[in-house]
């Protein structure tokens, strides 16, 4: 009689051959797209909390108000306009105002641009490298005082 060889440690190797193959491929594919986003310097950021914990209070004190709106325009390109008030209510005309454009899902492309101010509002054309989601970082200074504020928009 002769014995017959079992299957089994083959099932074994292929098994373990595929469980391998796709590891190796899962790898591959999120080296290939990681995008790279990362918080920089993240522990001075942590330490430094309470001092934007700080600047967010005297903001809220300085009672500064925005109306923001953004108007797509097609081909990557918008109209960003922003009426700024004080605690009164009255438009605050003479601040230098800047906005950092953030693509959150990507680095590398980002860029500010500057508002002018015209006829009660501050407003400016932005010409976008890409479509998608960008973070609008508004930055208002006028004298020593300074006010920001942050709004999500879809470029088309």
């Amino acid at each position: 009689m002769t014995a017959k060889k079992s299957k089994i440690p083959y099932f074994f190797f292929v098994f373990f051959a595929v469980i391998f193959v796709v590891n190796i491929i899962y790898i591959y594919v999120s080296q290939k797209t990681w995008r790279g986003i990362v918080a920089q310097d993240a522990y001075h950021k942590g330490l430094h909390y309470n001092d934007v914990i700080a600047e967010a209070k005297k903001q809220n004190e300085l009672g500064w108000n925005t109306q923001i709106s953004y108007k797509n325009l097609g081909d990557k390109k918008g109209e960003l306009v922003v009426v700024l008030t004080d605690k009164n209510g009255v438009v605050i005309s003479d601040a230098q105002m800047k906005v950092v454009l953030k693509r959150p899902t990507q680095e590398g492309v980002d860029f500010d641009q500057d508002l002018q101010f015209v006829k009660n509002v501050y407003k400016t054309t932005i010409q976008f490298p890409l479509q998608g989601q960008w973070d609008f970082l508004l930055m208002a200074t006028k004298e020593s005082e300074t006010f920001k504020e942050s709004k999500r928009y879809v470029v088309q």
